[in-house]
């Protein structure tokens, strides 16, 4: 099969690959500003953007986020329009649907591909994961333990995952394109979503649905996401993850998630063009002071008082 996009296979060295719109242009800058610091290969990165809408202002933004001749960016325009009846969580981007173009995206040449979500920190040099043995499989990635389907007699909701042997979290992929392209992964992946629109993580349920039995599991720590409870920075260096994932709606740029991991995040996102301005500092003062307040309130007996008050008919 020919791939002609306009990139040119014998320019493509270790392709990261990033799919954002607009609404994540900070989260993008500052994952890309942690994954220059860690890179210790000598060479820039080479990173492909998948975009629908993404503004030449913003995409400055983005570019100047990084230190000169840091890596170099190819914009990728994406049309989503083939999954517009498909539909996925409220936090999560219709952009996320971008990842089973991939294999589309590139020429026949380029061997494989790292897919990251925008929402990570690299906290590691990327280079051992790139020269993880795949062992034959599509891709490599994390077994996600939050969401293994065969906790669904425990965990209310996931009786509407589907049923894999093994279920991996979508934020950090390792694809063999050769072999994707063979196993037919994104086709098998849009079947899936045209029988099941609705499925509650959408393509991210579909290529497990396309990758069973065809993947290998990575070491966790190329796809950290128990950031809720856990302070990274606590964590012994020797131990501490590669990328952080901040899974969820509760993020750590949110002042109101009171994040464990907000001072880690700060550190690469203020070496940014779109580090915290006065107001937004103000604005975050106010916003984890009402939250702490909540939470203060919802462990002692007056809040509790004072909520069931409120449910009374």
């Amino acid at each position: 099969m020919s791939h002609d996009n306009g990139l040119d296979a014998q320019r493509i060295v270790r392709p990261i690959v990033l799919a954002c719109d607009e609404s994540y242009a900070m989260q993008l800058a500052t994952a890309l500003r942690s994954a220059v610091y860690a890179n210790r290969s000598g060479q820039p990165l080479d990173v492909y953007l998948l975009s629908e809408h993404f503004s030449a202002s913003l995409r400055q933004r983005v570019i100047d986020s990084l230190p000169e001749g840091s890596a170099v960016i190819h914009w990728v325009p994406v049309g989503l329009s083939s999954f517009e009846e498909f539909s996925t969580m409220p936090y999560i981007s219709k952009i996320a649907y971008a990842r089973i173009m991939i294999p589309r995206v590139f020429p026949d040449g380029v061997p494989r591909v790292l897919y990251l979500d925008a929402d990570i920190l690299v906290l590691d040099d990327l280079g051992p994961l790139w020269d993880t043995d795949l062992k034959g499989a599509v891709t490599g990635a994390v077994l996600d333990h939050i969401l293994d389907p065969r906790l669904k007699a425990r965990v209310p909701g996931l009786e509407k995952f589907p049923h894999v042997r093994d279920y991996f979290n979508a934020g950090v992929l390792l694809i063999d394109l050769d072999r994707w392209r063979k196993e037919r992964i994104s086709e098998n992946a849009m079947q899936y979503l045209s029988r099941h629109p609705d499925s509650p993580y959408g393509d991210q349920d579909a290529l497990n649905v396309a990758c069973d039995g065809r993947w290998t599991a990575l070491d966790l720590r190329w796809n950290f996401y128990d950031h809720f409870r856990t302070a990274i920075l606590d964590i012994p260096p020797g131990e501490r993850p590669k990328i952080a994932h901040f899974v969820g709606s509760q993020k750590p740029w949110k002042a109101s998630a009171l994040s464990v991991n907000a001072d880690l995040y700060e550190v690469f996102r203020r070496r940014t063009r779109f580090a915290r301005t006065t107001a937004d500092k103000l604005q975050d003062l106010g916003s984890r002071t009402w939250s702490r307040l909540k939470r203060h309130l919802g462990r002692t007996s007056y809040g509790q008082a004072v909520r069931s008050r409120h449910k009374r008919p």
